[in-house]
């Protein structure tokens, strides 16, 4: 998927216009890109980690001439990835939806029977209270 795809597929999920998902993710690209030249980490909970490493001068070998060469030292950017998307991956599962976690269809069974099992919260006995 190239960047023009994700923006439809957006759009299509959030009926919202191409033109401003494509300023959104060309805002998001330029603050993440912003953020590591300063050598600030982003994160994005359920998604992944964004990191600048520095990587050591180290000795290396010319292809051509076989000669050995030292490689500079220099910073790169870095992505990690979370458990969430990696077993999403892994196992093949769809992604439901990024909330606060992302969430796969076998999740969602789990926190709907969590729910079912639970005792309501004292917010919500007040306010079935108050209705009655």
């Amino acid at each position: 998927m190239n960047k023009t795809e994700l923006v439809n597929e957006i759009a299509k999920k959030t009926e919202l216009e191409k033109t401003k998902i494509s300023l959104i993710l060309n805002s998001f690209l330029d603050t993440v890109t912003e953020s590591l030249a300063k050598h600030e980490n982003v994160s994005l909970i359920g998604f992944g980690s964004f990191q600048v490493r520095h990587r050591k001068s180290r000795k290396g070998v010319n292809p051509q001439t076989r000669k050995i060469m030292t490689i500079p030292a220099t910073d790169v950017p870095v992505i990690s990835f979370s458990d969430n998307l990696k077993q999403a991956v892994a196992q093949k599962k769809k992604i439901k939806s990024f909330g606060k976690k992302a969430v796969t269809a076998g999740a969602k069974k789990k926190v709907a029977d969590k729910a079912k099992n639970s005792k309501p919260s004292a917010k919500a006995t007040v306010a079935k209270k108050k209705s009655k």
